[in-house]
Order: C-alpha cells, then structure tokens, then sequence
C-alpha cells in the first residue's frame, strides 16, 4: 500500500512554563497541510522490518521502527514490514515531517489491522510530542505535552506560503534555548479571528541568526508578515490564492530548500492507488 504523510503548520504556539518529565506544556493549534512524504509499505516474511527513506537504509531505532515496536507492544500483532519513505517534507524544519511518517503509519495499520491505536502518553513518551496531532489527523488545538488533542473546526479556505531555509533548528535545541532566555516577547497577527504567533521566534531566531535577516527579506521582497512554524526553520504568510502565487514570483528560490504554496486540508491520511 501506499499514503501520503501529510505536513502541518503551527497557526499560533505557546511555551508554558510548566515541564512535565523534561517537556514543556505547550498549547498550539495545528493544521494539516497539502504537502506531503510517500509512504510505501509492503508486508514481508521476516522476523525484522526493512525501513528506508529513498530507498536508503537508516539506522535502527528510527522513528519508523520505534512506531512499529510500540503497534506491537500494544496490540497481539506480528506482521513485519518493508517500509521506504520517500522524503518531501525538509528535516529539521518544523513542519513536522518525522511525526507525520509515525502518526500516519499509527493511523493506517490500526485501520487496516483493526489493532487498537496506543495511548497518546505513550505516543508522546516513546515516540515524539507532535505524533498524536497527526493520528487524528485533522485540525486541532494540541494541549499538554502534545498528548491532549481537541478537534478543531476552521470552516474557510486556507492558503499559505511557505518558505523553508536552508538554516535548520531542532526542538530540543529550540527548547534548551527557551529555556535560557524564556519568552520576552511574541510576534502577534490576527487572520480570521485566529491568533498568528509563535513563542519560538526568540530562540530559535538567537540559535540561528540568519532566520532574522531571512524573515526580513520576506517581508520587505512581498509586504506580507511571515511566522515559524514549530521550532523553525519554516515560515508562512496567510492569504488569497490569488494573491500568494503573485507574491511567489517575487522571491529568489535559490536561497531557500522549498518555496511553494500549501493550503490547509481537512484530514492527513490518504491512500494513494496501486
């Protein structure tokens, strides 16, 4: 079989204080959005899985494997598999790439095998705090430690622009950053009656210098405000269709890993024919 793993963006994301076995509470609502890894599974005799990603090995205890222990560790299920992801979504980049692969696989074994899907603790503990957001798969506020998940209904049309930079940040780093300094302030935008910020910016901007003369570019090359996503590296702009694909031929796409245009979708599983 084959499905499509959905990306997400961080609309707004707040850092609480309080830590809960080493991680921050968090509230942030999430969406899916229309650009996605390919995900190839194919059963196989063995006692082991084979995972890839483009067709090249990667190391044990990967995110795919540590979701198929935790499938089985839940469920009486012993199936094997030959797995390869083929890998669109940029890593380290805050759009959720690694946790999508593991929310989705989640998703469409316990559809496919009627097994039960694992407790979201054991998601987050075991496997990565952005996971349960992406085995619902819709729209959320995502509270906790990203393992309280509140469907959200956002009844309008989407669109943004996404630019990923060739910079990269990884949470923990992003976390241990925030930690340092906290949060002194928020960059703050209103769309639709939905708040727009990110309490990363000051972290991950001071780990990453360059994020703030990119930022900027941005905003001067288009007149639009830009936001992370996550941790970073990506940011967006929200606007028309229209509007956003004029903006697109303004920017040099030379100087970033991806510069395209998404839109907010309603579910992040799909099954692609044969």
């Amino acid at each position: 079989m084959k499905i499509k793993s959905f990306g997400k963006i961080n609309l707004n994301l707040r850092v609480l204080d309080e830590v809960i076995n080493g991680l921050h509470k968090i509230e942030s609502l999430i969406i899916p959005i229309d650009f996605y890894d390919v995900i190839e599974i194919k059963e196989i005799d063995n006692d082991k899985d084979i995972i890839t990603f483009d067709s090249t090995d990667i190391p044990d205890n990967n995110t795919v494997s540590k979701t198929l222990d935790l499938i089985r560790k839940t469920n009486d299920f012993s199936q094997y598999f030959e797995i390869n992801i083929i890998k669109n979504i940029p890593t380290e980049s805050g759009l959720g790439g690694g946790s999508s692969n593991a929310g989705t696989i989640i998703s469409k074994l316990s559809q496919t095998y009627d097994l039960s899907i694992p407790s979201n603790k054991d998601v987050v503990e075991k496997i990565g705090s952005d996971v349960p957001f992406f085995i619902t798969g819709k729209p959320a506020f995502v509270k906790g430690v990203g393992d309280i998940i509140e469907p959200k209904t956002i009844d309008f049309e989407m669109n943004m622009l996404l630019v990923v930079p060739k910079e990269t940040i990884t949470t923990g780093d992003a976390f241990s950053e925030f930690d340092r300094h906290g949060n002194t302030s928020t960059i703050l935008d209103i769309y639709n009656g939905i708040e727009i910020f990110n309490d990363f910016w000051n972290a991950s901007s001071t780990i990453e210098p360059k994020l703030i003369k990119v930022k900027d570019y941005l905003e001067s090359t288009t007149g639009e405000r830009f936001f992370l996503s996550g941790s970073g590296s990506s940011m967006f702009c929200l606007g028309t269709l229209e509007n956003l694909q004029k903006k697109i031929d303004l920017i040099d796409e030379n100087q970033f890993r991806i510069v395209k245009v998404v839109k907010k979708i309603d579910f992040s599983l799909e099954t692609i024919s044969d």
